[in-house]
């Protein structure tokens, strides 16, 4: 027995006897379901066109008896998302080494720099000291001050401006030299509190006299004989 499968044959004709125009007929309609075929078929590939695909939504890209085809896995997504940032690592840990170089450099830069201060604010010093031995207390203020220009955590150039401000009766502008030490530098300096003692004493402020006498002997007990002896002297 003679059998067609294709869907849209008509398996009537089975039934009845086969004659020519049946048969031309049989032939004509074989025509049609292979014109429908090819139509379906373009259908099937429309349909199964690969859609774009995306790190968000990934897919196979047809479905048939064929092992799936798979555009995109998320393993290799992430591969290729993570080299950019391991790249931008890299990159800044490169860029890192220029600028720790650029930092060594400003710290040499300005380590020369306070050394050359140190030098120049060393000179004035001398200056001052000596226009102070000549007992010329307003020159060596102005060497001292062209000094702390230079250099401005010298509690030694702060106290010997001190003193000579208090030689020259300038009690006050002694004191604040004296307290910037003190608040500053170094609280429990001797000097500072004998020269803030001796202001107070000229200002007839007898309460911080006696203050700044308290302090200096608590914060340096070893030398009480200095203290006792400069007080002897202020009398």
């Amino acid at each position: 027995m003679y059998s067609l499968q294709h869907p849209q044959i008509d398996e009537r004709f089975l039934d009845s006897e086969s004659t020519v125009e049946e048969v031309v007929k049989l032939l004509e309609n074989l025509q049609v379901p292979k014109d429908d075929e090819d139509d379906e078929q373009d259908n099937v590939e429309k349909d199964t066109k690969p859609s774009i695909v995306t790190e968000e939504n990934f897919i196979i890209t047809a479905r048939t008896n064929a092992p799936p085809v798979i555009s995109a896995t998320k393993d290799t997504a992430s591969r290729d998302k993570s080299k950019p940032r391991t790249c931008s690592r890299l990159d800044r840990s490169k860029d890192r080494f220029p600028f720790m170089r650029q930092v060594e450099m400003d710290l040499d830069q300005r380590s020369k720099a306070r050394l050359e201060r140190e030098r120049v604010a060393q000179n004035f010093r001398k200056l001052g000291n000596a226009e102070y031995r000549k007992g010329n207390y307003e020159s060596a203020m102005q060497m001292y001050t062209e000094a702390i220009e230079n250099i401005r955590d010298s509690h030694i150039l702060y106290i010997n401006r001190a003193l000579c401000f208090i030689k020259s009766g300038k009690f006050k502008r002694g004191i604040v030299d004296c307290d910037f030490v003190l608040n500053k530098l170094d609280e429990k300096n001797l000097r500072a509190w004998m020269y803030r003692a001796m202001a107070y004493k000229g200002l007839n402020d007898e309460s911080n006299f006696e203050n700044c006498v308290k302090y200096a002997r608590k914060f340096n007990s070893k030398q009480m004989e200095f203290i006792d002896d400069f007080l002897e002297k202020l009398k």
